[in-house]
Formats: structure tokens, sequence, C-alpha cells
């Protein structure tokens, strides 16, 4: 009897001492972590893109830095604040026109040295491809730059007022006068300006002293076109003959060589 007793104490033993691995709630856990092997590598950080945080008024991008060489103040990137003389410096230390960033403040630029600097009085008064243009330092030349002193534009430029840029079509208003017929648009005409010849419109042309215009109509009432491309006074005495029918004024006539004299 009392080995039943100790045989059945045995076994309500082992039933409380197993445990079904599956009901474990750790196991699956476990497992899982075993198979999939070592961790991976914590990923790299990918570059800090700048296309919403470039512009005046937009928030600051993500590291507290701003594009478009804007600054990054209380959270928003600005224009104020920075790259004016005696300010701070902008993003990659770029400050304005004629300044240079030291030690985080933009201060006036040394002679020189930088677009909008004043010229140096020694030779050369600018430094790199700078030239110096009425006193100031610039770059010149290029498309949408200031004409340079002596060479003008870059090929295939020209100087259209005071800055570069690619010629108009031949014909048009102040450009070259065109190799063929017509040389110029309806209302302009051709006129030798500087050793080239160039189509000049409004009072320049039709108008006494002014560039014959193309077309028809050359000149206005009272005057003619004479071989060299300008309008004169004309029907008058002493002047050239008009075209006809009407050459010349009441009691004048148009002699053989081209000018209104007395009718005999």
């Amino acid at each position: 009897m009392i080995t039943r007793a100790m045989l059945v104490l045995v076994v309500l033993a082992s039933a409380c001492t197993t445990r079904d691995p599956s009901l474990d709630d750790d196991a699956g856990v476990d497992a899982a972590t075993s198979d999939a092997g070592p961790p991976d590598a914590a990923p790299v950080d990918a570059p800090i893109s700048r296309a919403r945080c470039d512009e005046d008024g937009e928030a600051c991008c993500a590291d507290g830095r701003c594009g478009g060489n804007l600054r990054c103040e209380a959270g928003m990137c600005t224009l104020r604040g920075c790259g004016a003389i005696d300010a701070p410096c902008c993003e990659r230390d770029l400050c304005s026109r004629g300044a240079v960033c030291e030690e985080g403040t933009c201060v006036i630029a040394p002679c020189g040295v930088v677009a909008g600097a004043a010229c140096c009085e020694a030779d050369p008064a600018c430094e790199g491809t700078l030239e110096c243009i009425d006193g100031t330092c610039d770059p010149c030349g290029a498309s949408g730059q200031a004409c340079c002193p002596e060479r003008g534009c870059d090929d295939g430029l020209e100087c259209l007022g005071a800055f570069c840029g690619p010629p108009p079509p031949c014909g048009e208003i102040g450009a070259l006068c065109c190799d063929e017929e017509p040389r110029c648009a309806s209302g302009s005409g051709c006129r030798p300006i500087a050793g080239e010849e160039r189509c000049l419109s409004g009072p320049t042309c039709g108008a006494e002293g002014g560039a014959c215009c193309d077309g028809d109509v050359e000149c206005a009432p009272g005057l003619v076109c004479v071989p060299e491309g300008q309008c004169v006074r004309c029907g008058q005495l002493d002047t050239f003959c008009c075209d006809p029918p009407l050459a010349c004024g009441p009691g004048l006539e148009c002699s053989p060589e081209g000018t209104c004299r007395f009718a005999p």
C-alpha cells in the first residue's frame, strides 16, 4: 500500500515539472531570433534634400539648415538677417555683393577681390576674370553680364545697351542689316553706325537726316533718299529733287545734276 502511494507521488511530480515547449511564450521569439541570423547593419542616412527648404518663408530642413543660400532662423528659412554688411554670413559663408565673410560676419570686401568690390588703384585693378567697370569690379562679357570696357562681349554675343546677349536676327530694329533685300523690316532703314550697318526706326528712319526706310515709302514728304541712304530735304531751291511727279516746288525745275533750280 505504501509502495503504491509513493508511485503515485512520483508520477504527479513528473507531470508538474514537464512543460510543452510549444506553450512557452518565448519559444517562438527565440526560434525566430536564432533562425534569422545576425541583425542587419544600421541603415546609412540618405542625403537631405533641400527642395522643400530653399525658399524664403519655408521651414528649415531636418538638420536645421536651408538651401538656396538662405539662413535658418527660428525654424524658418529667411533672406533677412544674413549677407548684409555687419550681418551674419549666410549659408556656405556667402555675403551680399561687395562683401566677404570674416569669422561669421559679412564685412566690406577689400578692393578687387569679389564682384561689387571697389577697383584697386594698382594694376591689375581686379582679380581673376573680374574687370573694372565704372569703379567697381564685375564679371563681364558673358550673356547677361555687363559689356567689357575693351573687348565687349564673348564670341557670338553682342553688347545690347550695357549688357551682353545673343544678337537679334538681321533686319530687326537695332540689328545688323540683312545681306539681301529687304535689308530691314518695314518701317526701319539701314544706316551705318560705328562701322556697321544697322536697322534703325522711329525718328531715325524717314526723317530728315535719318536713314531711309525700307519699302515703298523711303522718306517723309518733302524728303528724298540720297545714295548715301539718308533722307534729306528736297524740292526747294538748291536742294535735291524730290521723287516725281513733284520733283521741285513752284517756279523750280529739276536740273540734270539732280538739284532744284529756277526754271529758265
